[in-house]
This record gives C-alpha cells, structure tokens and sequence, in this order.
C-alpha cells in the first residue's frame, strides 16, 4: 500500500492509500498492464500493430496549427 510521502504516488485527499505497482524497469508475468510506445519500426509487420494505420482521432484546436495541417495562409480573420 502507498501513502503520502512515497514516490510515484499523489494522494487526491488526506488519508487516502492505494495499491500500486511500483516496480521501475521489471517486467515478469505479476504485472497485469503494460504501457508502451512504438519508436522504431523493424522488417516485419507485427499482425494486428504495425500492419495498420490509426487516424488520429481529434484534430487541432489553435488556429495557427490547424492552418498548418491544411497548408492554408496566415490571413487575418481565420
């Protein structure tokens, strides 16, 4: 269990204690969650990862990035 003043934990409110996982760089079978990011592409396709493209699901909010998305010029008014 973690409380205040142990690392990798911030308590929502005064009391309050939680069963984590703090484990750094070890992996083994007792871990139920793994999160990982792809940085760089191998030879073969993983079936059902790599095979496929995600369109991203929301586009920009600021004005100068969404003009930037669509190639357009920087009029004022947009």
């Amino acid at each position: 269990m973690t409380s205040r003043g142990h690392s990798c934990y911030r308590p929502r409110r005064t009391g309050e204690r939680k069963r984590k996982s703090v484990r750094g760089c070890i992996v083994d079978a007792n871990l139920s969650v793994l999160n990982l990011v792809i940085v760089k592409k191998g030879e073969k396709e993983i079936p059902g990862l790599t095979d496929s493209t995600v369109p991203r699901r929301l586009g920009p909010k600021r004005a100068s990035k969404i003009r930037k998305l669509f190639n357009l010029l920087s009029l004022r008014g947009i």
